[in-house]
């Protein structure tokens, strides 16, 4: 394990996959109090407007410029996230493949060594964006309650595991990277606009609800206990990493 290990975080390092993440997520994180802070100034001096329109915008509270960061990382954070990992597997068989499927690989080391090194990086990357995201908003807007924001933070984690798990699944289900990133993106899509309709406050949707929950401050009102959506995302993640074992060692055989 510590062998595959110390070579994941080699590739992250030589193919620079950390420096799209971090970028990302960095530009994210400062971007929304800037917005927030600027947006009514840009609209007052706005000049196509008819004589005499005056525009009243309530300005931004903390607790909606932290949840809007979380918010803009759940779409362009997504893509990044896709972006990075979808040629993981799928690229790596592509190009080693016959090589590497001809030597006795542990399966389960190789599928924990990538998972663990690319959620690392990610958690690492998403959490400096918020933390400096926090910086901002503080000197911006007004205080931030930084218990409450890495309340919210830990939170996010888990939800970051999670999206790593299926867009990994994704590069191990298929050889073609683009494809890879096709099929997670569908599934992320299904999972986060979809099942809600008919699952809402529960599993994904719910964790992200609880989010909001914590940033504002209010009390938690779903039918389920919060901790339900934590629980279940957790295990979602588990099935999805350990879906991935038996599916290489089948592409294995099949080689």
């Amino acid at each position: 394990m510590a062998i595959w290990f110390a070579k994941e975080v080699q590739e992250m390092a030589r193919l620079r996959r950390w420096i799209p993440l971090v970028a990302v997520y960095l530009f994210l994180g400062i971007l929304q109090p800037i917005t927030a802070k600027l947006m009514p100034i840009i609209l007052s001096s706005a000049t196509n407007l008819p004589k005499g329109t005056v525009i009243q915008i309530p300005p931004a509270t903390v607790d909606q410029v932290l949840y809007g960061i979380i918010g803009q990382y759940n779409q362009l954070g997504i893509i990044a996230l896709i972006l990075v990992g979808m040629g993981m597997i799928a690229g790596e068989r592509k190009l080693v493949g016959e090589w590497l499927w001809s030597k006795p690989v542990n399966i389960l080391h190789y599928v924990l060594a990538k998972y663990s090194v690319f959620f690392l990086v990610a958690a690492l990357a998403s959490m400096l964006g918020l933390g400096v995201g926090a910086y901002y908003t503080s000197q911006l807007i007004g205080p931030v309650p930084w218990n409450v924001l890495w309340q919210a933070a830990l939170l996010y984690v888990v939800y970051q595991a999670f999206l790593i798990s299926v867009i990994l699944l994704a590069s191990a289900l298929v050889t073609s990277a683009s494809l890879a990133g096709g099929v997670a993106f569908i599934i992320i899509v299904f999972v986060n606009v979809l099942l809600p309709m008919v699952w809402q406050g529960h599993f994904v949707a719910g964790l992200l609800e609880l989010i909001q929950v914590i940033f504002s401050q209010s009390a938690w009102t779903g039918s389920m206990p919060a901790w339900e959506p934590i629980v279940t995302t957790l295990i979602g993640t588990a099935l999805l990493i350990g879906l991935q074992i038996p599916l290489l060692a089948w592409r294995r055989t099949s080689h």
